[in-house]
């Protein structure tokens, strides 16, 4: 047991060595592009979206489950040309997220978006 969630864990750390230095090298490289999305105010609310989408629901699901946590509407679709301003990754309830810091050209507004990188399995060595 106790190799097993080394092995889980070593095998975190490897993944997130790699998708940062994906990550990293990917900033630099995105101009403006057309944005047709579901982002949020916030990189946490971004998480809590992404964590909701890949549990299974709907965007329009999990866009009002974040909406009541945060007791107003914090996530929605965004249309426009962007920037990618920011991109890191983090490690949240054993999942591996890639958040990225979206900046708009016609307002200059900062929207986040976040993706599951990798997921660990609730019933797995992690939680031992």
């Amino acid at each position: 047991m106790a190799i097993a969630k080394f092995a889980a864990i070593m095998f975190a750390f490897v993944a997130i060595a790699l998708v940062a230095s994906t990550a990293d090298s990917q900033v630099s490289d995105f101009g403006p592009f057309h944005v047709n999305a579901y982002l949020c105010e916030t990189s946490q609310y971004a998480v809590d979206f992404a964590a909701a989408v890949s549990g299974g629901d709907t965007v329009e699901k999990a866009k009002d489950i974040v909406g009541k946590l945060a007791k107003r509407e914090v996530c929605g679709r965004y249309i426009g040309i962007a920037s990618v301003e920011e991109q890191r990754v983090i490690l949240s309830d054993g999942a591996i997220y890639r958040i990225t810091a979206l900046q708009f050209q016609e307002d200059h507004k900062i929207a986040w978006a976040a993706e599951t990188t990798f997921a660990a399995d609730r019933g797995s060595a992690w939680h031992l």
